[in-house]
Formats: structure tokens, sequence, C-alpha cells
């Protein structure tokens, strides 16, 4: 990869970053983004599901970071709203991972922002 490119491509990643942060908040992390990513690509997962997605996420953090980003966080305060997790119904013990309509939106936004400033 040239210099030239490379430069482009952090400046992308460093805009969608700022983006993400007005948009949420601005202690929003990378690795939440990375999991947003990979629910929006891969709906209805289960949190083990999730992880071959996400490798340099553990089953701890994962859980932590959806709660953080659902409407409750691991805090018990009010969180963004962005994901809700579901029980599977063929197996009570297994949590399915879905986008909110906020995530939704949240998501398209952050996309068609990304795509307008390349």
């Amino acid at each position: 990869m040239s210099n030239h490119q490379y430069d482009k491509d952090l400046q992308l990643l460093d805009r969608a970053l700022r983006f993400a942060r007005t948009k949420l908040s601005p202690d929003v992390t990378a690795q939440r983004l990375l999991i947003l990513i990979a629910v929006y690509f891969h709906e209805g997962l289960s949190q083990r599901e999730l992880l071959t997605h996400l490798d340099s996420t553990s089953i701890t953090a994962l859980s932590r970071n959806l709660a953080d980003l659902s409407s409750l966080t691991t805090k018990k305060t009010p969180g963004p709203g962005l994901l809700r997790q579901q029980v599977d119904p063929q197996n009570l013990r297994v949590k399915r991972v879905f986008l909110t309509p906020k995530g939704k939106r949240f998501m398209k936004q952050w996309f068609a922002a990304a795509k307008s400033r390349v």
C-alpha cells in the first residue's frame, strides 16, 4: 500500500470515528463501532457467533459493549439504544443480537457520511 493510500485510509477512519463520537457520545470506542458493524452485517447472530467476526474481542468485552450499546448500560443508566438482545425461542440460554430502528438509522447515516467524504 502506498503512503498516499495509507493516509487516505487513515483520514477516512478518523472521520468515521469523529462522526460516531459526534452522533453518539464523545467516549464511544473503536471496539464498540466494530461491534456495531458486525451486528449490521450479521444481525440475529448469538453473542458467541458474533465473536467469530471480532477477532480481538473477548466474550466478556462483547457482553459489556453490547449492554452499553443497548437502552440500559452495564451501569444501569440509559444507553444509546442502538442494539437489542432477544432470547432465542429454540434455546432460552442464547441471546440473539439485533440493531434497533435507531441503530439501523445510525449505521445508514454513518456509512453515507463516510462515502460522501471519500
